[in-house]
């Protein structure tokens, strides 16, 4: 409701010569339609407080499979609550994990580095030498003398 101060002239009864003005309060009621199209309305919601595979690409942009090979490695520091094939992790704490493992790379290569020194002296040990394999970027290609599905002659 809009209150608006308005000056109302008033005709006197007798006649039309004489005009009063008086200063009296007066209300309007104005109602509109907005049409607004949705392609221009944006809607937030708040983050959710846990993340999972459902909703982790949404709210952090890694995809499912990143986020689960990450929860699934061996020495990964937060609890993680299993209900069904869901896996739900805090999102506050693992975007700290995340940020913890951006800012360390040196330590992280440096951790990286004596894992393959203790193979090597477990290989060792058992009186074998690690072998270096090309990496081709392809997680399932064959090594370069593998044979693909065939027999040696007889």
């Amino acid at each position: 409701m809009l209150a608006v101060q308005a000056q109302v002239l008033e005709t006197p009864a007798g006649g039309r010569f004489g005009r009063k003005v008086t200063d009296q309060p007066a209300t309007a009621t104005a109602t509109a339609t907005l049409a607004i199209p949705l392609d221009g309305l944006t809607i937030t919601a708040a983050p959710p407080e846990t993340l999972s595979q459902k909703n982790v690409e949404a709210v952090t942009g890694i995809p499912a499979r990143v986020f689960l090979d990450t929860i699934r490695a061996p020495g990964f520091p937060l609890p993680v609550t299993k209900l069904g094939k869901l896996r739900l992790v805090s999102r506050e704490a693992f975007v700290a994990y995340l940020l913890a493992l951006a800012e360390e790379p040196a330590s992280r290569s440096a951790a990286e580095e004596d894992e393959r020194t203790r193979v090597a002296a477990v290989l060792a040990a058992a009186g074998l030498e690690p072998v270096r394999c090309s990496r081709t970027g392809r997680a399932s290609a064959p090594p370069e003398r593998a044979s693909r599905g065939r027999l040696p002659p007889k």
